[in-house]
């Protein structure tokens, strides 16, 4: 039974299809059924049945599955371990820009006084997170509440904390110096917005920025999805824009003044990490959560 055969396992049991879990994972189809006839040879079992053209687990291969990931985790802390004398562990993080631009501080600030642990951040739109958690590509996955309703019971949630989608403007916008703004104000000032979702990466059109009333139509003036660019427009009191609470502070833009209709919403968002965990992963976690527990 080979380490390299099970990490596939796994990511086929998560694609539930040896073509999609071979884009995954960069190779054919037919080298991952050469992988998996030799891991089912060793085991002497099948680990699959065919429904149509997909893979489902059988109950041998739902046996295998949580003592494959126990394996590879096993296999990858060893290898660490040993690296630890020499060179830094790399704990890869998957995530959407947006979310690192508030959360990969919170991650850097456990590693900074660890002199063997060091964090890659792989940008990644959320499914793409999760389905690189879930092959074991990547270490952890950062995400929104939507992501998490469907994951499988082997996926490990930590809450990071939430974000508020707001209203944002220049100080120096028409509507700044205004104590109440209509509805009606608010549509017909320009906007700026993307038309692909910052956190999965869908094209969804000019709503995806989060706009909280789809059926009254804005004035999107510029469609922009850098939001480097965006945030000059803005800054630059031309545009309206919907953007994350902390985006707002960091730009130091100014919220909405009170408007008849709430047009804020809040978002969970969590940490993804697969159990069990190795080592060096779970202290990290740990690390984490006391940090979290001392903000609140």
């Amino acid at each position: 039974m080979e380490i390299a055969d099970l990490r596939k396992f796994l990511v086929i049991a998560q694609q539930q299809s040896l073509q999609k879990a071979a884009l995954i994972l960069n190779t054919s189809p037919s080298a991952l059924s050469k992988s998996l006839k030799r891991l089912e040879n060793s085991v002497e079992v099948q680990l699959f049945d065919r429904v149509g053209k997909s893979l489902r687990l059988n109950e041998h291969g739902l046996m295998l599955q949580p003592r494959a990931v126990a394996l590879t985790n096993l296999a990858e802390d060893a290898k660490n371990q040993l690296k630890q004398g020499g060179k830094s562990i790399s704990c890869v993080v998957a995530a959407s820009s947006i979310l690192q631009f508030k959360w990969a501080s919170v991650l850097a600030r456990q590693t900074q006084h660890n002199k063997h642990l060091s964090l890659v951040f792989d940008t990644q739109y959320e499914s793409e997170a999760v389905n690189k958690l879930l092959a074991g590509e990547v270490d952890l996955a950062i995400v929104t509440g939507e992501v998490i309703k469907n994951l499988p019971n082997d996926v490990h949630l930590t809450q990071l904390g939430e974000l508020t989608m707001q209203i944002a403007m220049g100080r120096n916008h028409p509507l700044c110096q205004q104590k109440n703004i209509s509805l009606t104000q608010l549509v017909e000032s320009p906007f700026a917005a993307p038309d692909t979702s910052p956190f999965c990466g869908e094209q969804r059109g000019t709503g995806c920025d989060g706009w909280q009333l789809p059926k009254v139509a804005r004035q999107i003036k510029w469609v922009v999805n850098d939001y480097a660019v965006l945030s000059q427009l803005v800054k630059s009191g031309l545009a309206l824009a919907y953007l994350p609470d902390y985006i707002v502070r960091e730009w130091q833009l100014i919220t909405l003044p009170k408007c008849t209709d709430n047009l804020e919403y809040t978002e969970q968002v969590w940490l993804l990490s697969l159990k069990p965990a190795p080592r060096w992963l779970n202290q990290l976690l740990d690390d984490i959560s006391l940090i979290l527990l001392k903000e609140v």
